[in-house]
């Protein structure tokens, strides 16, 4: 395990899902494999790489911005501290698991940070 601030580690997480649709965890992978074998694959893959590097904010488009509540397949649930749903003050604001558009939520951030840039709030 990497134990540098300034880098992160990926991990794949192997799931069976039986005839009642209960998930069952049959492993975690620490090195996911990368390649891919279908277009599906594909998208799926570049779709989570392209989520991973805009979550890290390679390009710091989100220093000088609140810190977005949502990347793509990502959710932000920690943000100095839990973030609590005002509705329910133990539950946390994460769409996980359900039909989240990567390509909605990506189109959204990019609004946000054109809007910030534009009243010089980005650098």
């Amino acid at each position: 395990m990497i134990n540098d601030k300034h880098c992160y580690e990926m991990y794949g997480y192997d799931v069976m899902i039986d005839a009642r649709l209960k998930p069952w965890l049959l492993e975690v992978n620490a090195s996911p494999s990368m390649s891919a074998d279908t277009p599906t694959d594909k998208a799926l893959k570049l779709g989570l790489l392209d989520d991973v590097l805009t979550v890290t904010d390679a390009e710091g488009r989100f220093i000088n911005s609140p810190t977005p509540r949502r990347v793509g397949g990502f959710d932000l649930i920690v943000d100095n501290g839990a973030i609590q749903s005002p509705e329910d003050p133990t539950s946390l604001p994460t769409m996980l698991g359900c039909n989240n558009s990567r390509e909605k939520s990506i189109l959204q951030l990019n609004k946000i940070l054109e809007k910030a840039a534009s009243k010089g709030d980005v650098r």
